[in-house]
């Protein structure tokens, strides 16, 4: 017999569930959405057809790979053409391409397709996902980034198969490295099914227009989809907003200045691009210097770099992207806005205006917990990989910063130590991909609890000596 209806349970499940999503802010989802997503991947991953036959693939293994694609990093355990069969790869694939949209971003999509209406909660998931500043015209931008990044992708694989082709691999193989390179390079992903060694693209470092195309993706989904939106609305340079106008001039710097360092640290270098015509040694410094903003491909062996190229490596991956592109590092318009403060005080100014337009205390304090949270992270993992990897002797002390930092800008670059680390410094490594992908301050301020109430109290400024 079916119970009678009671208001008060129904009122009292209603309490509870309102509950739930009370402590269930945007940046838990953000963190725990991640999360399912990669243990999801990890489960198929471990599945028999997904890896090749005779490949043992532990499950720590397959959460490292998992982490890695849908962080969009790169980092590998294992050769992914040599490991996976089509399956395998097709999953990865999946994920890098959710985790390089976005798992908001792409529900928001299908959601619009189908109809639905958003909710508040979604809004503001979707712009703390974008790391977007408003909420106005979320839905429209959502289909847009998605029409955006699917048309990118399109052409990308139709080059690259062009490319593949000219390399001698039959038109399906081509196909399907085409495609597979195309989304890997404009999610800042990294990952490739080319070599059975796990040495990236050295083998095709003298395809030039594998080399181009792929940089370009990577550059073109390293901007920013709010970047390349601003662009297609606003074609001249002066009617764009500001923050696209610093993402677009800081990440040029970085890009022909760290191509123009890589040059003249390896021109000489046989080992890298010594070996190469002029015009190969400016293309493939190029490609590493634009790759190290966190999309992970390598067209030499990284291991034979001279130290300022490791150096400046590191610098660029630190740094990263942009923000709401698919790259990770503490972006492009933090080191701006730091250097602009910076600026400010040594000529003893209060504010630092540009393009008529003032840095904001909220944005400057952004940016410094920022970077204060990244050097936190990653001095305290470094700290950790050193002493748990300290008696392995294939292991030096600047392949683990390199890893390290490789990891939280989710880059996915390596001097090969990967494959070798103990489980405790894969989980390390793991931690910093997802914190990279996330963003620390996400990270940590989904365990902190908002206080929306504004304080009338003003308490008198403290002169500290610094």
């Amino acid at each position: 017999m079916r119970k009678p209806f009671s208001l008060s349970e129904s009122l009292l499940t209603r309490s509870n569930k309102n509950s739930i999503f009370r402590h269930l802010t945007t940046a838990r989802i953000l963190l725990l959405g991640f999360a399912i997503i990669i243990l999801v991947g990890s489960l198929l991953l471990m599945l028999p057809f997904s890896t090749k036959e005779g490949v043992d693939l532990k499950f720590i293994d397959a959460l490292f790979t998992a982490t890695s694609a849908t962080c969009v990093t790169g980092l590998i355990v294992a050769p992914t053409a040599d490991t996976f069969t089509v399956f395998g790869q097709v999953v990865i694939l999946l994920l890098i391409q959710i985790g390089g949209l976005g798992f908001m971003t792409l529900t928001s999509f299908f959601y619009s397709m189908i109809g639905r209406k958003f909710t508040l909660r979604r809004l503001v998931s979707m712009s703390e996902d974008m790391q977007s500043t408003g909420m106005g015209k979320l839905k429209s931008i959502a289909i847009k980034i998605v029409i955006l990044a699917f048309g990118v992708e399109l052409i990308g694989a139709i080059l690259l198969t062009i490319g593949f082709c000219i390399e001698g691999y039959s038109f399906g193989k081509s196909l399907w490295f085409g495609i597979f390179h195309s989304i890997s390079a404009f999610c800042n992903a990294g990952f490739d099914v080319v070599s059975l060694t796990g040495t990236s693209l050295t083998s095709i470092n003298d395809n030039y227009l594998v080399l181009i195309t792929l940089a370009l993706l990577i550059g073109i989904g390293g901007i920013g989809f709010i970047v390349l939106i601003d662009i297609s609305e606003n074609k001249r340079f002066r009617r764009l907003s500001l923050h696209t106008k610093i993402v677009i001039i800081m990440t040029l710097i970085f890009a022909f200045g760290g191509a123009f360092v890589i040059w003249i640290a390896e021109r000489n270098n046989p080992d890298t691009i010594g070996n190469l015509p002029l015009f190969g040694q400016w293309v493939n410094s190029y490609f590493h210097s634009v790759s190290c903003r966190t999309a992970g491909f390598n067209s030499f062996d990284l291991s034979k770099m001279s130290d300022l190229s490791i150096g400046t490596s590191m610098l660029l991956m630190f740094v990263g992207a942009a923000p709401g592109s698919t790259g990770g590092g503490i972006k492009v318009t933090t080191v701006y806005i730091l250097g602009a403060q910076v600026f400010a005080t040594l000529k003893n100014k209060k504010e630092f205006v540009v393009d008529m337009k003032a840095i904001g205390t909220n944005t400057l304090t952004k940016a410094i917990t920022v970077l204060s949270l990244a050097l936190t992270v990653m001095l305290t993992s470094m700290f950790v990989l050193l002493l748990v990897e300290n008696n392995v002797e294939e292991t030096t002390m600047t392949a683990l910063i390199f890893e390290q930092i490789s990891a939280y800008a989710t880059c996915g670059l390596s001097l090969g130590v990967t494959p070798l680390l103990s489980p405790i410094s894969k989980i390390v490594i793991m931690l910093n991909m997802y914190l990279g992908r996330i963003g620390a301050f996400t990270f940590f301020m989904s365990f902190t609890r908002s206080i929306k109430q504004v304080s009338k109290i003003r308490y008198p400024e403290a002169n500290v000596t610094v």
